[in-house]
């Protein structure tokens, strides 16, 4: 298993968490189709006596197959990346890690 995630930084511009969360992420799980196990999205939260979150969003996907994850980001990633300017001038920071 593995988790593609995406993060918004906190100074990020025109962030509108809404559209991010209710329309831009579940488009980017729907384009892995079967492959993605699951997808969350999290707003970053100030945490009594903790550093401030360096993201003011953040969302993850579980998928299967890097190599399914892979070929449907070649197929629908300039779909994807062009959405991203419907909700933000930032682009996010990307990560990609084994579920152990």
């Amino acid at each position: 298993m593995y988790c593609a995630s995406v993060m918004y930084p906190i100074d990020a511009e025109n962030f509108d968490i809404d559209y991010f969360a209710t329309r831009h992420a579940p488009m980017f799980a729907a384009s892995l189709g079967d492959n993605c196990v699951r997808f969350e999205v999290h707003r970053a939260l100030d945490t009594p006596g903790a550093p401030t979150p360096p993201f003011v969003a953040a969302a993850y996907f579980w998928v299967r197959s890097a190599e399914e994850f892979g070929a449907s980001l070649a197929a629908n990633g300039e779909a994807v990346y062009r959405d991203i300017q419907n909700f933000s001038n930032t682009q996010p920071s990307r990560g990609w890690a084994e579920v152990l």
